[in-house]
């Protein structure tokens, strides 16, 4: 219900934003410091990640990434995903994306050793341009790993300092954990 509602927010917004009349850029790299909570070890941890997305055509796009977390004083995580999307614009205000990947974790356990955790996995989300300065994203996950199936609620905004660099705030949730992060994106198509 609260996944739905927030959907329906997301589109409402784009029935009121100002217009930032020049559509949306898939070309960018993007730094993050993240700071996560892991509910079921009761637990924090914060990382590093550093992204990339490609257009390769006005409605394809390709991505990847990498995110390391230290968790407490003896865990750590890494992993990388990346894929494929397809955006659809539905206004100079409003793009659909979906996107489908490949991702891979590996969390170091204490004392050595580690665990791999793989799968493929699916989003749908949302960009909207609220006026020329900002950018409202959100969306739904659903990756099949080796651990079992995982859905995860993101949503964030970013603010446009200019045409080629944005500065932002975002988070995701799921059963297990909750993530916030600090997002500094270069544009350079």
């Amino acid at each position: 219900m609260a996944r739905s509602l927030f959907v329906v927010l997301l589109l409402s917004l784009s029935g009121i934003a100002l217009g930032q009349g020049k559509g949306f850029d898939y070309s960018f790299i993007e730094l993050s410091y993240s700071n996560a909570e892991y509910d079921n070890q009761n637990t924090d941890g914060d990382g590093l990640g550093i992204g990339a997305s490609l257009a390769v055509s006005n409605n394809l796009h390709i991505f990847g990434g990498y995110k390391g977390t230290d968790v407490g004083s003896s865990l750590d995580a890494s992993g990388w995903k990346a894929g494929g999307g397809i955006n659809m614009p539905i206004s100079k205000l409003m793009d659909v994306v979906v996107q489908g990947f490949y991702q891979t974790t590996k969390i170091g356990l204490p004392g050595g050793g580690s665990v791999d955790n793989d799968g493929l996995g699916l989003r749908a989300g949302v960009r909207v341009g609220a006026n020329q300065w900002v950018e409202l994203f959100g969306g739904l996950t659903y990756a099949d790993l080796d651990s079992g199936n995982e859905t995860t609620l993101d949503a964030g905004f970013l603010f446009n300092l200019s045409d080629a660099f944005a500065v932002g705030v975002s988070g995701a949730w799921d059963d297990e954990f909750s993530i916030w992060s600090i997002n500094g994106r270069l544009y350079f198509n």
